[in-house]
């Protein structure tokens, strides 16, 4: 299952946690958007340029709410892999 997270570009694994108001460290699911048109629009009106939607991708999901996630790249925070 795909999301949209929205990345505080500066510093690795921030998110945007729309039910805080303010980034966080812990990836949750009030971190995500259903669409990346959602994330662009919001970074636009409301947060600015040091943040980038990313692709959240809900590997596994257990009964008892543990879940596994992967993301998509984030140019700031992937730089090392792009020059290998």
């Amino acid at each position: 299952m795909k999301f949209w997270a929205i990345a505080y570009e500066w510093q690795e694994d921030i998110y945007y946690d729309f039910e805080k108001h303010e980034d966080t460290h812990d990836l949750t699911e009030s971190c995500f958007l259903p669409t990346r048109e959602m994330a662009v629009e919001f970074i636009s009106e409301e947060l600015g340029a040091d943040y980038e939607p990313v692709e959240i991708e809900l590997e596994t999901l257990n009964k008892n709410g543990t879940w596994s996630w992967s993301r998509g790249q984030v140019k700031r925070w992937d730089v090392w892999e792009d020059e290998e």
